[in-house]
C-alpha cells in the first residue's frame, strides 16, 4: 500500500502520536490535509502535541478504526499500554494501529509533514461506517464546544447520537457513551 493510498487528497483523520523531550508519549486525533504532494496538520497553539512536535521535530500518524481511541485521546491521556516504541523512530506508534506513517515536521504556521517511513501492519477491506463517522464528528464537536452556542452544540451532538444509535456497532455505541460522559451530555437537545 502506497503513501498516496493511505493519505489521499483531502483530510484523513488519524491518531497522531508524539513524545516530549522528557520521554512522555502523547496521542491526539487530528486531520492530515493533503493537496498533491503537500501534507500539513493545523495544530492549535498551546497544545501538548504541538509542543512535542516543536521539541522533537517528529510525529507518527496512526491508522485505526477504534472509535474509543479517538474519543479517549481527544480528552484524556492514553496509558503507556497503548504505545509501542519502534527502533529508529522517535515518537511511539499505537500498539493496535493497522498502519502508520512516521513524519519529520516543520512548524511554521501549519505543521508541514515530510514522510520518513510507512508501515502497513494489517490490510483491511475498505468500508464506510456512518456510525464511526458520527462518533468522530461528535468528538471533533466536543473539542470545539466553545465555538458554538450551547443549544446549537447540543442539537448537533444529538444528531450524531441518533446516527450512532441507528448505524453504529458495539464499539461505536461504547465510544459515544464515553463521549457523553466526558461532555456531560445525555445526548438530547435542550
Amino acid at each position: 500500500m502506497s503513501l498516496e493510498e493511505m493519505l489521499p487528497d483531502g483530510i484523513t483523520e488519524v491518531i497522531v502520536t508524539t513524545i516530549s523531550s522528557e520521554g512522555i508519549p502523547n496521542a491526539a486525533p487530528m486531520g492530515i490535509v493533503r493537496r498533491g504532494d503537500r501534507m500539513v496538520i493545523r495544530m492549535y497553539p498551546g497544545t501538548r502535541t504541538l509542543k512535542n512536535v516543536k521539541e522533537t521535530g517528529y510525529l507518527v500518524a496512526n491508522f485505526t478504526l477504534d472509535p474509543l481511541i479517538y474519543v479517549t485521546s481527544a480528552f484524556e491521556d492514553l496509558n503507556c499500554g497503548f504505545f509501542v516504541f519502534e527502533q529508529g523512530m522517535l515518537p511511539p506508534r499505537l500498539k493496535d494501529a493497522f498502519g502508520w506513517v512516521y513524519f519529520k515536521c516543520k512548524t511554521e504556521g501549519v505543521v508541514e509533514l515530510e514522510p520518513v517511513d510507512v508501515k502497513v501492519v494489517e490490510r483491511r477491506v475498505p468500508r464506510f461506517s456512518r456510525g464511526f463517522a458520527a462518533v468522530i464528528d461528535a468528538a471533533i464537536l466536543g473539542t470545539r464546544m466553545h465555538l458554538f452556542k450551547e443549544d446549537e452544540a447540543r442539537k448537533k451532538f444529538h444528531e450524531y447520537d441518533v446516527i450512532v444509535n441507528k448505524c453504529g456497532g458495539s464499539k461505536e455505541l461504547e465510544a459515544m457513551k464515553k463521549l457523553k460522559e466526558i461532555l456531560g451530555f445525555d445526548g438530547h437537545p435542550q
